[in-house]
């Protein structure tokens, strides 16, 4: 069995106009499709992020650190599901079973290193997820980028507050599926277009958006590509 990551992309305007009963039917969807995880083994951990609308984005320009407030135009970033699986189609029948609305597309990717800490957002605090996102041409300069971001970054995560997290492999390692609006094609990998595409994804325990945002302006993920902060929703 190996693990993948399953990443959630939802169209939040789509979403903000849904009627409260569809949104609860959604919620409840989920919360079921959760529960099937865990009873089926594969589930390893999972979370969903409050709105972009509270989400800050933090890169460097000219030398300066530069926060970008939410909330974020086109596909964002809702949550993930991190999942045993036999193999990426076996990880990609998992992902297309989530629960999602019309707009909303889903990324599966394995990882090439893991320290991932379940029910993180059982903690006492607030939990962050920062992404490391990061923009090229193509996949091989893409790499490239996450390399130098590995190389200089990997032992420098404070101990107390960080709860986890992992490396992906490249885009072509995995497959996107697209929104049930567009047919939920399933597409294989590189994603590398016009955005920013996530590299990693790690969860620091802090006492706000902040503090986080203070923390990422020090490190060197900015010498090189953009940390999102995303903060996780309660249990």
């Amino acid at each position: 069995m190996r693990e993948h990551l399953i990443t959630v992309l939802e169209d939040e305007a789509a979403h903000a106009r849904a009627s409260i009963p569809e949104t609860a039917a959604l919620v409840a969807a989920r919360d079921a499709y959760v529960a099937s995880l865990r009873a089926s083994g594969s589930y390893v951990d999972g979370g969903r992020f409050r709105p972009s609308s509270e989400a800050k984005r933090v890169r460097r320009e000219a030398g300066r650190p530069i926060v970008v407030e939410g909330p974020f135009g086109g596909e964002v970033l809702a949550g993930y599901h991190y999942v045993r699986a036999a193999s990426l189609d076996e990880a990609t029948a998992i992902a297309r079973a989530i629960p999602r609305g019309p707009g909303d597309a889903v990324e599966v990717r394995p990882p090439m290193k893991a320290n991932m800490q379940p029910d993180k957002d059982a903690l006492p605090g607030k939990v962050f997820a920062l992404a490391v996102l990061g923009g090229a041409a193509n996949e091989a300069a893409w790499t490239t980028l996450m390399d130098r971001i590995d190389a200089e970054t990997k032992d420098r995560f404070p101990d107390a507050p960080f709860v986890g997290g992992l490396r992906l492999l490249p885009p072509t390692t995995g497959r996107r599926i697209g929104a049930p609006k567009d047919g939920a094609l399933v597409l294989d990998g590189p994603f590398v277009e016009s955005r920013e595409i996530i590299g990693g994804l790690f969860f620091l325990r802090l006492p706000s958006i902040d503090e986080a945002v203070r923390w990422a302006k020090e490190t060197a993920f900015l010498t090189y590509g953009t940390l999102e902060i995303r903060e996780l929703w309660r249990a």
